[in-house]
């Protein structure tokens, strides 16, 4: 670590409540005016013009609103006072409004499990980077992938995705329990803490920081680096000159995380509606109204002309009403009031620019027209929306997958060296490479899915290995399952071939 490094923890160290900047989340801009005053201009091709350095203004969205926007029950519609209403004539002259209620459409959520399920959804693809693993290597393999299905670390990415992509950041952390069993946490701003991270200027990581406020009303702030946890207070302190009691921040404790690295693992971006949050509360408002018309002239009536009797027979629970009129032309007809085919139409063109903003598709069981099996091939174009955004996002999630992958590792050899299990864990872990990564999601057929895997196999374009890695129903230690199975198989060949000998021996 350089001096320049350690000089910059020292000084958030020093000055707590530097600690808590935070980037804020930004949306938009509220001018459509550009300061560079060349823009426009006129120049040669071979003309060269001073650089001028960004001077971008943006409007910064709270979390808070995020969270006033995921929720149905705190949209802007239901508290807009501009949509109008309908009233209607008593018997005795005055006016009353027709109740109606508003209400709020969970689009975001809807798109935040959407993406959430895109992304996460197929278990972590995890792969051993050895070209000749030894016995043991793989069976250390063997224990971290069923490790990291027992303990449902991919649920717990899958949750750690939804809550990014509904509140802009979380937080995973990876600690021992008292019991020297690894575990892992999430942090989030619907639980009432802050995710703050601090680098530097090559974007290394300084300090990962979780600030929070505990029943009693005391602010903390727990940060990690690479190497230290540190705890932090906010409490009330005596100057030792004066006697004044002051409230400031304070260093409670200072203690060693047992990990090669920060163990809080972090991921802020957008929020998965972000690019759409106009057009929801557009099509919230057009639903209302159109709500608010079929309430009102959404039923038809009986419309009746012709010399009718003041009073009419009854049979069989049917009122039947007589035309006396001379010419007799008294008719009887059912008005319906017209199909408001227009405003159908644009909430439909509404949803579609939605789904382009978002990259996030809705299909319907009424959008399936055929009734038989439908290609991969249709899959994809259908959904194709869905697929780039999650292989997009699956680059951008790499990192703290990656991260969270190292930390699970290292912690599994503590478990397994505390435990008895494995007492040399932690030297055969570290030199046990391991990537892990995410593998979006989408609707497949998985029997024609291994069957294509075990058709490669045969014909040699994959190994037995990638065939048993990536098919569906794989146990966690297949391969060592394998490789018993192959070693049961050759000594029963041995004492055939033995037997055989044998009685061959014996006839001559």
């Amino acid at each position: 670590m350089s001096r320049k490094r350690q000089d910059i923890i020292n000084d958030f160290l020093e000055n707590p409540q530097k600690l808590l900047l935070k980037k804020p989340f930004l949306r938009g801009s509220r001018s459509i005016t550009i300061n560079d005053s060349s823009d426009g201009s006129d120049i040669k091709t071979n003309f060269r013009k001073e650089a001028q350095l960004p001077n971008i203004s943006k409007i910064v969205v709270s979390q808070e609103r995020f969270a006033k926007e995921l929720d149905p029950y705190s949209h802007r519609v239901l508290f807009d006072t501009n949509l109008p209403s309908i009233c209607c004539k008593l018997d005795d002259g005055s006016y009353c409004e027709i109740e109606f209620k508003k209400f709020g459409i969970p689009m975001q959520q809807r798109i935040v499990d959407k993406k959430a399920l895109c992304l996460g959804g197929n278990k972590r693809n995890h792969i051993l980077h050895d070209s000749n693993p030894a016995d043991k290597l793989k069976k250390n393999f063997a224990d971290f992938k069923w490790h990291w299905k027992e303990t449902n670390q991919d649920g717990i990415e899958m949750q750690a995705i939804r809550i990014q992509q509904s509140y802009g950041d979380v937080g995973l952390l990876v600690y021992m329990n008292e019991d020297n069993e690894v575990k892992s946490r999430l942090f989030s701003y619907e639980d009432g803490y802050q995710i703050i991270t601090h680098k530097d200027d090559n974007g290394e990581p300084l300090l990962d920081c979780v600030y929070y406020r505990t029943e009693d009303n005391v602010r903390h702030i727990d940060a990690y680096d690479k190497t230290y946890h540190y705890h932090f207070t906010d409490v009330f302190v005596q100057d030792v000159d004066t006697n004044e009691v002051l409230k400031g921040w304070c260093l409670e404790s200072k203690e060693k995380h047992g990990f090669s690295e920060s163990p809080l693992v972090t991921k802020r971006g957008d929020v998965a509606w972000n690019n759409g949050q106009d057009l929801i509360e557009l099509f919230e408002i057009i639903y209302n109204l159109f709500a608010v018309i079929q309430k009102r002239h959404g039923w038809g009536i009986l419309y009746i002309k012709g010399k009718l009797n003041e009073t009419a027979k009854k049979i069989a629970g049917s009122i039947i009403l007589n035309d006396t009129s001379i010419e007799g032309n008294g008719s009887a007809e059912f008005k319906t009031p017209p199909s408001p085919q227009n405003m159908i139409e644009f909430m439909q063109s509404i949803l579609d620019q939605l789904q382009i903003a978002t990259g996030c598709t809705f299909i319907l069981p009424k959008d399936i027209k055929s009734s038989g099996d439908i290609s991969g091939l249709a899959i994809q174009m259908t959904r194709s929306l869905d697929i780039e955004e999650a292989n997009n996002a699956a680059i951008e999630w790499q990192n703290f997958v990656s991260k969270h992958s190292r930390l699970f590792k290292e912690g599994l050899a503590k478990q397994l060296v505390a435990s008895g299990e494995n007492p040399t864990a932690i030297t055969e872990f570290k030199q046990m490479r391991i990537s892990t990564s995410f593998k979006p999601w989408q609707p497949f057929d998985e029997s024609a899915w291994n069957q294509m895997l075990c058709t490669l196999s045969g014909a040699g374009l994959i190994s037995t290995k990638t065939g048993v890695e990536k098919n569906t129903v794989s146990a966690p230690d297949e391969e060592v399952r394998l490789q018993t199975q192959q070693e049961e198989a050759d000594e029963r060949a041995e004492k055939q071939a033995e037997i055989t000998a044998m009685t061959k021996n014996n006839k001559e």
